[in-house]
């Protein structure tokens, strides 16, 4: 059977992850579902954490995405990034001037990010339609104060921290506007959407930084691929838990509801980065709430864990269904019904 675009099923990846040698005890968090990061024990007083992606979607302003997203999920093991290894794969025929603009943006991304840009490898390949650059980012964190995304617990809180989909529709609206326009949206609202990388951008590092100082997280995820939906089927999947979530509590940014709604795209589904999904007791949630708020990060309670029993329920207006789950982004989806957009 052939498979989509867009992330492997989750009963694929949890038999080819089943599979894996566990033997190795250095490992303390290695490849499962929903884990965001590996991290490594090598003896000294903080953990080596390690986290690779690609990004195969952006074409402008591909190196900050890049060491976003690799951020991103390494911030919520509570650790902080610190250096880059990249691979740039390029197809044929690309400028000069595109690839010096792909490492500028790289190297003023890790400047303004404090991370070391180390090494990696170039190439320009056979059979690509677009550049593809993939990083591999390692950071530290203290061994006391590691945060796995397994940790969420049935009766915790869950938060979201900005709105979504922020990264699926600032792509949008800067790679794809013609299509925007003829589908009847604003010049206005494509302004404002590609304006979202930058304000209020797809970094969650400070949102991560602010919860993890209260101490009490027991969970962090980081919604990409897939957007907000798949985040939370891998956030209860790794905790061997259930989720209960409000629909009308989930802030949608107002530019992303324009664009979904003219593109007929499910905000719920489309690239999220920018937004991170925390649990917590119900107890710590004022106090979480009011860090997040004098850190300038806007966080919001979107439901709960549940024991495994009671599923993954999303309640809107007029009932309860299951979660939606989508086999592939609503880009990957966007882009497949006209493949000279890819």
């Amino acid at each position: 059977m052939s498979l989509p675009a867009g992330k492997l099923p989750l009963d694929l990846l949890r038999a080819l992850l089943h599979g894996l040698p566990r033997g190795d005890p250095s490992v303390v968090v290695g490849a499962d579902i929903g884990t965001d990061a590996a991290v490594l024990d090598l003896g000294g007083s903080e953990l080596l954490v390690a986290k690779t992606d690609p990004i195969t979607f952006a074409t402008i302003d591909a190196g900050r995405y890049l060491l976003a997203v690799n951020a991103n999920d390494l911030a919520t093991t509570g650790g902080a990034p610190r250096w880059l290894l990249v691979t740039a794969l390029l197809p044929e025929g690309i400028s000069r001037e595109t690839v010096t603009s792909l490492f500028v943006s790289l190297t003023a991304a890790c400047a303004r990010g404090g991370v070391s840009l180390i090494g990696g490898h170039t190439e320009i390949t056979v059979g690509l339609p677009r550049p593809i650059v993939l990083g591999a980012l390692l950071g530290t964190v203290a061994r006391d104060r590691l945060v796995r995304t397994s940790g969420a617990r049935p009766g915790d809180a869950i938060l979201l921290t900005g709105g979504i989909a922020v990264e699926g529709t600032a792509l949008l609206a800067r790679e794809h506007a013609p299509a925007l326009r003829a589908a009847g949206v604003a010049e206005a609202v494509i302004a404002r959407a590609a304006a979202l990388l930058d304000t209020p951008g797809i970094e969650v590092l400070p949102a991560a930084r602010a919860l993890h100082a209260t101490g009490r997280v027991h969970a962090m995820h980081d919604p990409t691929e897939g957007g907000l939906a798949m985040a939370l089927h891998e956030l209860a999947e790794a905790a061997g838990a259930g989720l209960r979530v409000e629909a009308d509590a989930i802030p949608v940014l107002p530019e992303t509801a324009a664009v979904c709604a003219a593109l007929g795209l499910d905000p719920l589904g489309l690239l999220a980065s920018g937004a991170l999904l925390a649990t917590l007791a119900p107890s710590e949630v004022e106090a979480a709430l009011a860090r997040a708020a004098a850190a300038g990060v806007r966080a919001t309670r979107i439901g709960a864990m549940t024991e495994p029993q009671a599923g993954r329920v999303l309640v809107a207006v007029g009932g309860e269904r299951p979660l939606p789950a989508f086999a592939r982004d609503e880009l990957a989806r966007f882009l497949s019904a006209d493949p000279t957009r890819a």
